[in-house]
């Protein structure tokens, strides 16, 4: 019985230590290659990874300022290309699509000035340039500093 036991925990051990190296693996299982073939497509996160290491050993000594910045432009570009083929790959998607649209929104909201703020008053989302808010008529704009 005891042998059983031991077994059990040393497999549940095991799963436990391999799953962080298997759960991208298993994440993308089934899907086929995205580009052309003969060429990986990198995982943008696994570059991120990379650039976070290069990043703390530069910081520690170990890499040379001049072999930090090669290498850093080379994985900005591996990331631009992989962010590029998330885009053609997703252009299609209705979901992506109305994400890009709300996006599109939010920008416009904060207009060039940055962060826009709530009102005031009622705690509605302004319209863009300001002016009263729709929901209560209260001024939408920045509180005066100067008023209690």
């Amino acid at each position: 019985m005891g042998l059983v036991l031991g077994a059990a925990l040393a497999l549940f051990s095991v799963a436990i230590v391999a799953f962080p190296f298997l759960k991208s693996r298993l994440r993308n299982w089934g899907e086929g290659p995205v580009v052309a073939a003969g060429q990986e497509a990198p995982e943008i996160e696994s570059i991120y990874e990379a650039i976070r290491i290069l990043r703390l050993e530069h910081e520690l000594g170990q890499v040379p300022d001049q072999l930090y910045r090669e290498q850093l432009q080379g994985y900005r570009l591996q990331a631009a290309t992989a962010l590029r083929q998330r885009v053609k790959e997703r252009e299609g998607d209705p979901e992506w699509a109305l994400e890009q649209e709300v996006l599109a929104a939010r920008t416009a909201l904060r207009g060039a000035g940055g962060v826009s703020r709530p009102c005031p008053s009622c705690g509605a989302a302004p319209l863009p340039g300001g002016g009263s808010c729709p929901e209560c008529g209260g001024n939408s704009g920045s509180p005066d500093p100067a008023s209690p």
